[in-house]
């Protein structure tokens, strides 16, 4: 014959079920490696950090080496009229996010004391649509391209750096 449980014999948390903790303990050797390679590698940024080079936070940015639904479709069907679509898409977010906080997207100060503001806009967002298209969508908002190169020495390869310098407000 069994005794009832009194209220404080009872455990405070309920059991746990095993089909969890057995799926918790397998699925454990797949996250474990990838967890500690993140940890290994904000380590070795956390220590380039302390020796005066600050990596750039978008290193850590896994959506910069995703292809999207919508550019893979827009790759997969390679027709000009939806790359140029998708490259103006992009290039013009991109110009409104820099005239939209100025501040962020400073490049130094021009001769009149006007700011210069900068963006890159990647190759990847205008792949379809060619360099000279980018460069006439920036230069119907009235800001200047500059392509950067192609080599294994440049940041982002192939980008385009859009500039523009805005005149303080009187």
């Amino acid at each position: 014959m069994s005794t009832p449980l009194l209220p404080h014999d009872r455990p405070a948390v309920r059991r746990r079920n095993r089909l969890g903790l057995l799926l918790q303990f397998v699925l454990q050797w797949f996250w474990l490696p990838v967890w500690a390679a993140l940890a290994a590698a904000l380590g070795v940024l956390a220590a380039l950090a302390s020796a005066g080079l600050n990596p750039p936070l978008k290193w850590l940015n896994p959506w910069l080496g995703a292809l999207t639904w919508p550019r893979l479709r827009i790759e997969w069907a390679w027709d000009a009229a939806a790359w140029d679509a998708y490259a103006t898409e992009k290039i013009h977010g991109r110009i409104d996010r820099a005239e939209g906080s100025p501040a962020a997207y400073k490049s130094g100060t021009a001769a009149d004391g006007g700011l210069e503001l900068a963006v890159t806009v990647p190759a990847r967002l205008f792949r379809g649509a060619g360099q000279e298209r980018a460069t006439a969508i920036a230069a119907a908002r009235g800001w200047s391209a500059e392509a950067k190169g192609t080599g294994r020495e440049q940041w982002s390869p192939g980008a385009l750096r859009l500039t523009k310098t805005v005149r303080p407000a009187a």
